[in-house]
């Protein structure tokens, strides 16, 4: 029984202290976009929706393959009248690197020290195929028109993101009641 308790406790100590709960507002931040200028969570909002993309990193296929399925429904997200952002710890000339090769359009902004990564509840990690190499699982965030949390998923590895077209339903429905969920 002392033994089961300690796997219980290890495993929930894992879990993030403070989640956060729809409608509230989550952590304010600023960050280098991959075009070296610093963007707020507020300027990327602008007033609107916003679907926040926290990505595994460059190195990822899956976060990649990810990352070109958002791609594809960009214009879509925009024509719902919200904004697309996606975060990793990568360096800024790394997701530089990685904007120009799957050509995206949307900014991909860089958490190096995992402080923004770590207020949203993304879980930390450093397994990878190919070896040790620090980054956050995926998470998608979607706030409303006013900063409002009113989805998040929070994956602790990377597979079994949720869909971009489900991304899209949220943001239908959103934009037939002036960017809001609730």
């Amino acid at each position: 029984m002392k033994k089961d308790m300690e796997t219980f406790l290890g495993t929930i100590s894992a879990i993030p202290q403070k989640m956060m709960r729809n409608l509230s507002f989550p952590p304010a931040f600023s960050l280098p976009d991959d075009q070296n200028q610093l963007r707020t969570l507020d300027e990327l909002r602008q007033n609107k929706p916003l679907v926040l993309l926290f990505f595994r990193g460059a190195f990822c296929a899956t976060a990649r393959r990810d990352l070109l399925a958002y791609s594809d429904i960009y214009e879509r997200i925009g024509n719902l009248g919200a904004k697309l952002v996606a975060i990793s710890v990568d360096s800024t000339s790394e997701l530089q690197l990685l904007r120009d090769k799957l050509e995206l359009q949307f900014p991909l902004l860089s958490d190096l020290d995992f402080k923004v990564s770590s207020g949203y509840g993304v879980y930390p990690s450093d397994e990878t195929e190919a070896g040790p190499q620090p980054h956050g699982e995926p998470a998608v965030f979607i706030l409303d028109s006013q900063g409002r949390l009113i989805f998040s998923q929070i994956q602790s590895g990377p597979k079994g993101a949720a869909s971009p077209n489900e991304m899209l339903l949220m943001l239908l429905y959103m934009a037939q009641h002036n960017g809001n969920y609730w």
